[in-house]
């Protein structure tokens, strides 16, 4: 999700920067292009560190070790995650 939006602020932001060559009062275009193309990089550095997050999950490993009594009343259960 933070990837796709963080592509369409870099293109919008982008088209705002270069291709519109109007002038409008009290706005300047540059700076908001540059603006929305820094909150797309933002973005997409957010995307990024997710997708490392959810990458890492799946080198994960999980180790349950169950010890019984010998009398069979007691259970003592631990389980580790490396």
């Amino acid at each position: 999700m933070f990837a796709a939006l963080g592509v369409l602020l870099l293109v919008g932001g982008a088209v705002v920067r270069y291709a519109i060559t109007g002038d409008p009062d009290n706005t300047d275009l540059d700076m908001l292009g540059l603006i929305l193309m820094g909150g797309g990089a933002l973005s997409l550095l957010i995307a990024a560190i997710q997708g490392m997050g959810w990458m890492s999950l799946g080198r994960r490993h999980v180790q349950t070790e169950r010890v019984v009594s010998p009398d069979g009343t007691h259970v003592v259960e631990e389980t580790r995650a490396s």
